[in-house]
């Protein structure tokens, strides 16, 4: 029995989603609409939540990792080691 598949998305993510995969898809279908294969992508959606999920994950944390990457707040410096002098 395959497992079940969830969407946690909104609407739009769920159609966003869709559009991209649309864009991506290379399952192959016969001209009376039977799916002869299932290219990576769909297979995916329909077996892989935690995939599915971590898709999502990452599209709602994406807009803040680039602010934080490229803001020039006031971020605190990357610590550098130091390096000890020999004599």
């Amino acid at each position: 029995m395959a497992a079940s598949v969830l969407w946690h998305g909104t609407q739009t993510e769920a159609l966003e989603l869709l559009q991209a995969l649309s864009r991506n898809c290379s399952c192959v279908v016969t001209a009376e609409g039977v799916r002869l294969s299932t290219c990576p992508p769909h297979e995916m959606l329909s077996s892989d939540q935690r995939a599915i999920d971590g898709l999502l994950f990452a599209r709602r944390i994406a807009a803040r990792l680039r602010s934080e990457e490229f803001s020039s707040g006031s971020s605190s410096p990357v610590a550098t080691p130091e390096v000890a002098a020999t004599s």
